[in-house]
């Protein structure tokens, strides 16, 4: 709720409650792991693809699993009218899109949960850094490569810290208490579950595919906060 100061007889906005926090995160992707992880429990290529798959929730396109279950569609992943225009009501039990998938966990969108999904909502935009990791190359190759994430929002802690505790290293609000997000999660010899019928598919020992690598916390003053500030006799 906003609340209001006294300035010079005129009552003004709190400068904390017309102003917003924002996040620079850095994040090194260990990419050699995550490839040799997909390599060493895939029965073939096709199969290993698939699987990186129902670990992020995207084809390497960007097309969703939502829409296109089976394989990739690059045409879709590259229409940004359509790669996105998708829901998860429809797949209670995650055979299209998992559950626990990394895209399906930070956007729940239409999906059952516990808590409200719309008091979380952030906005949070990222860019790869580093040279890539070369096509099938299972050997890391020293380089630093990852990504940076920039998230503004109105309250850290029930968006960003929030989505971070429960969403990512937790699984009570999507059914597997035990399990974190596979991609970004902190994993330590974790599991995820793949379900499919008949039966579905365990897979154990996840290490961590991802290190924070920094990351600073900052608030940004709103116009008014500005001005409020600027006129401060002190």
């Amino acid at each position: 709720m906003s609340q209001s100061i006294s300035q010079g007889g005129h009552e003004e906005a709190d400068p904390a409650a017309v102003s917003r926090c924002r996040l620079c995160h850095r994040i090194r992707t260990q990419v050699a792991d995550f490839r040799q992880y997909l390599r060493d429990r895939a029965k073939d290529p096709a199969d290993e693809e698939l699987l990186a798959a129902k670990f992020v929730g995207r084809w390497p396109s960007g097309a969703p699993l939502a829409l296109t279950l089976d394989k990739d569609d690059p045409e879709l992943g590259a229409d940004p009218e359509r790669n996105n225009a998708f829901m998860y009501g429809d797949d209670p039990e995650g055979l299209k899109c998992l559950v626990g998938a990394h895209a399906r966990r930070m956007n729940p969108r239409d999906a059952v949960v516990i808590d409200e999904v719309r008091l979380h909502r952030m906005i949070v935009r990222g860019t790869a850094y580093g040279p890539p990791l070369p096509k099938g190359v299972l050997e890391d190759d020293g380089a630093d490569r990852g990504i940076m994430l920039a998230f503004v929002g109105a309250h850290l802690d029930r968006q960003f810290e929030y989505a971070q505790r429960q969403w990512v290293n937790d699984g009570k609000f999507i059914g597997p208490p035990a399990e974190k997000d596979p991609l970004i999660g902190v994993n330590d010899d974790g599991g995820f579950t793949v379900p499919r019928q008949p039966i579905r598919r365990r897979f154990k020992g996840l290490p961590p595919f991802v290190v924070n690598w920094g990351g600073e916390y900052c608030f940004m003053p709103g116009l008014s906060a500005l001005r409020w500030i600027a006129d401060l006799d002190t």
